[in-house]
């Protein structure tokens, strides 16, 4: 994860024109809010934001007519909360970007909002500028989490129990051997561990690692776990070990 020390937010490389005006639906806790933070982003040029009701959201994505998403993670439609409607927008949209915003970000609530299907978590907390700067990125493929979400994320992938991928192989576009290498780096496990376990070199390990992350979309390890987290793969008991400086595949 890439670190900007003069934005002071955490974002990850992606891909897209950001040239282009994107068109932005804001779904957040009262109407007021919405049109705020509408018309903030309306402010930058690339922009075409609109404040909805969240009854209304999954009819105006019927049209195709949107390029990202913003939802709070506190509304309520139906008893349902921000995180269930990003969940409902994923399952008609997949690849719909979406941003959810935080009131408070805690460790729940930051893996909700990524596990929900969002790719970029925001706190209420940030200047307005960080949030048009997080909407753009996260438009152009990029996960977007501040300071202080990044450090919820790293200190849960270290301690929470870790994805175990034994019925995922069916879903997952990888070769056996390939879901092999994945299964033991999503668990932590270093290349040279890897390749002990597996009988393998650790440059067959890397080169492993490369084809499956080109196959699902990621870059690195700790995108692999956005990957797996957003798409909501069980957990079991077992602590996760990720240096920070062995994020990449080797």
């Amino acid at each position: 994860m890439i670190s900007d020390p003069h934005k002071r937010e955490n974002i990850l490389p992606g891909i897209g024109d950001p040239e282009r005006t994107l068109r932005v639906l804001i779904v957040d806790r009262d109407s007021m809010s919405s049109d705020l933070l509408a018309r903030a982003l309306s402010r930058d040029r690339n922009f075409q934001a609109s404040g909805i009701r969240s009854a209304d959201l999954l009819d105006y994505l019927e049209d195709g007519k949107a390029d990202v998403v913003v939802i709070g993670a506190d509304i309520t439609l139906d008893s349902k909360n921000g995180f269930e409607l990003a969940q409902a927008v994923r399952s008609v949209r997949p690849s719909m970007p979406i941003v959810i915003l935080l009131s408070r970000p805690s460790q729940d609530s930051v893996i909700n909002a990524f596990r929900s299907g969002a790719s970029g978590v925001f706190s209420r907390e940030r200047p307005v500028a960080e949030f048009v700067s997080c909407v753009k990125h996260v438009r152009n493929g990029c996960i977007w989490a501040g300071t202080q979400e990044t450090s919820i994320l790293l200190d849960a992938f270290r301690s929470i129990p870790s994805p175990d991928l034994a019925m995922a192989g069916d879903s997952l576009p990888l070769t056996i051997r390939e879901l092999q290498v994945v299964k033991s780096a999503a668990r932590g496990k270093t290349n040279k561990a890897i390749a002990k376990e597996l009988g393998l070199s650790e440059h067959t390990v890397k080169n492993y690692l490369f084809r499956a992350f080109e196959k699902l979309g990621v870059s690195n390890r700790v995108e692999l776990l956005f990957y797996l987290t957003q798409r909501g793969q069980t957990f079991r008991q077992g602590a996760a070990e990720y240096p920070e400086t062995n994020l990449q595949a080797d």
